[in-house]
């Protein structure tokens, strides 16, 4: 079994090939489990926290071998106490989880500090052991995967005293944890999958398995070429008439019998299945990883996953609210058949756009998405996860998502459960003096500003034009969604399922208030 996370009581050693021990700086002198360790070492470990003048300080480490039964002993530190946070724990056991895979050790005993046990401390630490397990090796050679280490087993030790209630809640944790991380790695392997392998067949046949594995608590509704012409889609036909591959608008939904009031909810995700640029094509090194222009439809469907994971949970969530999730699944391509800057296309609204730059695709497909979510699945409240531009990558850089919308109090919940689940996100202004920019002398809108500055909130004004009354939140994914940079703690190289956390966490909180 690869990740297998346990909680066990007891004292040290244990039975695994290594020991992790996080310490804050306030531990140096009084760990009891550190001070056994360097017994057992003959005082090596002392010289060699000494050496490396290792204090404790969050991003600290140092490492010794063969102690007392273990191959190796990695010391993590995790800063001051009053400045201790669990997604700081998180990342910096997920670094130390690499540092054994580096080693090609296998097993692992995490001796947990003196912290409050928690559902939540469970559920971050069995994170930090399946995410950072994470790689995506469908196309290496055998070769290359039988050299491929990944944890198969991690025990969070209680070396203190433990409540059997807190040691519940905790091993609770550890099991939503794996639902989740199934979610995240469908998000990633979707995202990683190169576009000659995933087009928009391939994503309503993923669909179609998730609400086969929900057992009649999803149900999936694809709306063809011809269905979406009648609907009036001509901005997200527009973006798909230069492929090849025939669009699907793909729509995945809760089914309950119960009746009663309940909060209609979708989560559109942008769903480009790769991006050229149509005819304004993109340079080639810009478009050598617009494989991942799907990533927010990837995300959503990795909500999905993981609440069928958790029947009893998604029932809760069907019997609440109608929750959908949207995915307008096309390729922009360039062909005789592309659409031509300058045509003018209409949206499910009945608003004309004048498309200048068919390299700004994504936001007509989600205006009609957005458009169809409101009218006809009722929706309420509508959260829209795309990569939509290099704009807010600019402002923000890579880690960060962006945040618009037209509801404070929706915009503050989603921001603080990213922030609670640690994933990065900063509020942006739907500054709308700049809305002018889009409009089009010719039709309603145009679909690119005036100029290069202030992209991520044009673009965004642009959806607004697409939402009547419906609490919106839109989040520009650009940044986070796809890692240039070598792994680092619970991310990897590639795809990163950015979304899943925040969106599952909004979920829960809207069917509490």
């Amino acid at each position: 079994m690869i990740g297998h996370v346990t909680v066990k009581k007891g004292g040290f050693p244990q039975k695994s090939q290594t020991l992790i021990l996080p310490l804050f700086t306030a531990d140096l002198k009084t760990n009891k489990i550190l001070k056994q360790i360097d017994q057992k070492s003959s005082g090596e470990l002392s010289e060699k926290i000494k050496t490396h003048e290792f204090e404790g300080k969050e991003g600290q480490s140092v490492s010794a071998e063969n102690i007392s039964g273990y191959k190796a002993v990695l010391l993590l530190g995790v800063g001051e106490k009053k400045e201790f946070s669990l997604i700081q724990l998180r990342e910096g056991v997920a670094k130390a989880l690499r540092a054994v895979r580096m080693m090609k050790f296998t097993t692992v005993d995490l001796f947990l500090p003196e912290v409050e046990l928690s559902f939540q401390l469970g559920k971050h630490l069995a994170l930090a052991v399946h995410l950072s397990n994470y790689s995506f090796l469908k196309y290496k050679s055998k070769e290359a995967k039988k050299k491929h280490t990944v944890i198969t087993e991690a025990n969070l030790i209680l070396s203190q005293p433990a409540k059997e209630k807190d040691v519940l809640l905790m091993q609770e944790g550890i099991r939503i944890a794996a639902t989740i991380d199934l979610g995240i790695s469908l998000a990633r392997d979707l995202v990683n999958e190169p576009a000659i392998h995933l087009g928009p067949d391939e994503m309503v046949a993923t669909a179609r398995s998730i609400e086969k594995e929900s057992k009649g608590l999803l149900k999936v509704k694809v709306l063809e070429e011809a269905e979406c012409r009648r609907l009036g889609m001509g901005a997200f036909l527009g973006v798909a008439q230069g492929s090849d591959k025939k669009p699907r608008f793909i729509v995945i939904q809760t089914v309950s019998k119960k009746a009663g009031k309940k909060k209609y909810v979708s989560v559109v995700g942008k769903s480009i299945m790769f991006d050229s640029g149509g005819l304004s094509l993109k340079p080639g090194s810009s478009m050598e990883d617009m494989k991942m222009d799907m990533a927010g439809a990837a995300s959503v469907l990795g909500v999905f996953k993981t609440l069928v994971q958790a029947p009893d949970f998604l029932r809760r969530i069907a019997d609440q609210m109608e929750l959908s999730g949207v995915i307008p699944a096309c390729e922009n391509m360039p062909s005789g058949k592309a659409m031509r800057p300058g045509d003018i296309v209409t949206a499910l609204n009945g608003k004309t756009i004048e498309v200048l730059n068919t390299d700004a695709e994504g936001r007509l497909a989600l205006a009609d998405a957005v458009s169809y979510a409101e009218k006809y699945l009722k929706a309420e409240y509508i959260i829209d996860l795309a990569t939509l531009t290099g704009a807010c990558m600019v402002a923000l850089g890579n880690d960060l998502a962006g945040a618009f919308g037209n509801d404070k109090e929706l915009i503050k919940l989603v921001v603080d459960t990213a922030n609670h689940e640690g994933e990065g996100i900063w509020e942006l202004p739907l500054y709308k003096k700049y809305l002018k920019q889009m409009k089009s002398e010719i039709a309603d809108l145009k679909n690119i500003g005036g100029g290069r500055m202030g992209g991520a909130i044009t673009a965004a004004l642009f959806l607004s034009e697409f939402v009547k009354k419906a609490k919106w939140v839109h989040l520009d994914i650009a940044g986070p969604a796809f890692r240039h940079e070598p792994p680092q703690g619970t991310l990897p190289h590639g795809a990163s399922g950015w979304g899943v956390m925040t969106v599952l966490g909004v979920i829960t909180q809207l069917i509490n208030v």
